[in-house]
């Protein structure tokens, strides 16, 4: 293919044309103007551009096609790099080289860290348009009604402020291709039969975990058989992810238990699996649960191993949600729903400790009976559409405005769907906060938006390992959660509260809903802005037992965001980090003296 000249960008090398829409380095270059007070926006030739000081007198410019206030912008590829020669097209490789090798926008970073950084934000960008081209669902994902499985396959970008959203270290692209959920993966669970003595289990809300074995194995006649007999030998069916077989079969334990009769292999067993958005939890239509395991994948900033106090989790606040005040928060069929994880298992070591690598959660699969329900995930809504159209969420803000009676304009339909929106997933959340002192990390994969013509009717919340208890948890449920606070390996101080549940429901979550419907819709973030703050200070005025994160999201002039190009590019893993809060910063809150509507 021939050089061109184009209008914008002068002269373009054919092989920097593909770059024109390209998401994944959209996420790269927002995470990087979001936590970088070196980049600026400026306005160049009647276009509003990126800008990157560069040493030496140069300067590299990305045209802006969507700027966004909340920082999710939208960019005309590819960047264009300014020297003493003139200016040139770079390609995503070089860009990031340049980028990398500039302390005045990076600091100062060891060719160690450099090298990683590099080879794991391109492996991202790969794997991305790898999911873009092979997707089985393609444009689909962005034009047409999706159930749960779909739409769960269909997060093709991944995180939208994430230098590599789509990284997979340890997958080769065989193992991608059947275990990610971009690909469409499917693929039956491998099955051991292990002595009772070496397994470790939970169970929640007075049903033994044999029952939920058993309700787990039903739809298949000869697991079923297995259970049964295994009972009777005091063994124990396990399931495992076929890609951490392989791994944890390599495990000295493990392999001693095998050698010596207490583990048998029963191979590939039972029903069809679907990875969800997460790669490790597992979703498979009609049965009763999901799996979530651990799997021993670098997936963004951290390897995905369940530990024991994250599982213990899930049980301790199932049994929780058998309290009335909180039973009667959740919806039925439809509203605030919560996906318990009720169960647990996983094998122990020799020392009697359990093997973390080998950790299964079990998640009520509350789509079991409607699968063809349209339940999608915040993520895959909010995502920016790699096929050059509009994201998920405007396309169903349009829907939405085509079935009301009569039709509303664009404008009003934006509004009724993000206040929708805002009652269903941000009201419910910050009310089991603020009047129960029960904690959700409400990030864009945990939320799964229950919608009808296209406007949200519910919203169902999961992965319980991400909660939390504060003070006012212990005073309404201190019979429960036990008299001494600090012994609770999740009691949240009020600090810990501010960073992480306002950072995740508000900045991660609602502000990428707002963004990703702006983009595309007749409507101002601002105006969306104020919806949500009419919400929220609705909920403040009704006397909300326990105000102070209501107010400071409302009123603080920053909210704590978290840093995930700084986290990225130092190599950090997030969930081993002694202190986590050296990762976040502070974000100008829009919300902070916003104008308000005069009605929602």
């Amino acid at each position: 293919m021939p050089s061109r000249q184009d209008p914008l960008y002068g002269h373009i090398e054919p092989e920097h044309l593909s770059l024109r829409n390209s998401p994944a380095l959209a996420c790269f270059l927002n995470s990087l103007a979001r936590e970088s007070s070196a980049v600026q926006f400026i306005e160049q030739h009647d276009r509003l551009m990126y800008q990157l000081p560069l040493s030496q007198e140069r300067v590299i410019h990305i045209p802006v096609h969507y700027y966004s206030q909340l920082g999710n912008h939208h960019y005309q590829l590819p960047a264009l790099l300014q020297d003493e020669h003139g200016v040139q097209s770079l390609s995503s490789h070089a860009l990031i080289e340049l980028i990398l090798n500039e302390p005045a926008l990076v600091g100062v970073v060891t060719t160690e860290q450099k090298s990683l950084f590099m080879a794991r934000v391109l492996e991202s960008q790969h794997n991305t348009q790898q999911a873009i081209q092979y997707s089985p669902y393609q444009e689909a994902l962005f034009n047409d009604a999706l159930n749960f499985q779909t739409a769960e396959q269909g997060l093709l970008i991944g995180h939208s402020f994430h230098p590599a959203p789509k990284s997979r270290e340890q997958f080769s692209l065989e193992d991608a291709k059947r275990y990610s959920p971009e690909f469409g993966g499917h693929f039956a669970l491998h099955w051991l039969l292990v002595d009772s003595d070496r397994i470790l289990s939970g169970s929640s809300a007075g049903k033994s975990f044999s029952a939920r074995i058993a309700e787990l194995v039903a739809h298949d006649a000869k697991l079923t058989t297995i259970h049964q007999q295994a009972e009777l030998d005091n063994k124990t069916l396990l399931p495992v992810h076929p890609w951490q077989w392989a791994i944890i079969a390599k495990l000295p334990a493990v392999e001693r238990y095998v050698q010596s009769g207490q583990i048998t292999h029963l191979s590939e067993q039972g029903a069809t699996w679907y990875p969800t958005s997460s790669t490790r939890s597992l979703y498979a239509p009609t049965l009763p649960y999901m799996l979530k395991f651990s799997l021993s994948v670098k997936l963004t900033n951290s390897i995905r191993h369940l530990s024991l106090k994250e599982v213990i989790r899930g049980t301790r606040l199932n049994d929780l949600f058998q309290q009335t005040s909180l039973s009667d928060q959740l919806g039925q069929g439809q509203g605030f729903q919560l996906m318990q994880e009720p169960a647990f298992m996983g094998l122990l070591d020799e020392d009697g400790a359990v093997i973390d690598a080998t950790l299964v959660a079990f998640r009520d699969n509350l789509l079991a009976d409607v699968p063809e329900q349209e339940a999608v995930v915040l993520a895959t809504l909010t995502q920016q559409n790699p096929y050059g159209g509009a994201s998920l969420v405007a396309e169903r803000v349009r829907a939405f405005a085509k079935h009301t009676t009569p039709s509303k304009d664009e404008h009003q339909a934006a509004i009724t769907w993000f206040s929708e929106y805002c009652r269903h997933t941000v009201v419910p959340l910050f009310n089991l906060q603020a009047n129960f002192g029960i904690v959700f990390l409400a990030h864009q994969q945990n939320i799964v938006l229950q919608m009808k013509n296209g406007c949200p009717v519910g919203m169902y919340f999961r992965d319980c390992q991400g909660t939390g208890y504060t003070d006012l948890a212990f005073q309404c449920f201190g019979e429960s959660l036990g008299a001494d606070k600090d012994a609770l390996e999740n009691y949240w101080n009020q600090d810990k509260v501010r960073r992480y549940f306002a950072y995740y429901l508000i900045i991660n979550s609602t502000f990428n809903v707002i963004s990703s419907m702006a983009a595309h819709l007749n409507i101002e973030e601002a105006t969306l802005v104020s919806v949500l703050r009419q919400h929220l200070q609705t909920l403040l005025a009704s006397g909300v037992k326990d105000d102070r994160c209501l107010r400071y999201v409302l009123d603080n002039d920053v909210l704590c965001c978290k840093g995930n190009f700084f986290c990225y590019l130092q190599n950090f893993n997030e969930n081993s980090i002694p202190d986590p809060a050296v990762i976040y910063f502070d974000l100008p809150n829009p919300m902070a003296h916003q104008p308000e509507l005069a009605h929602v």
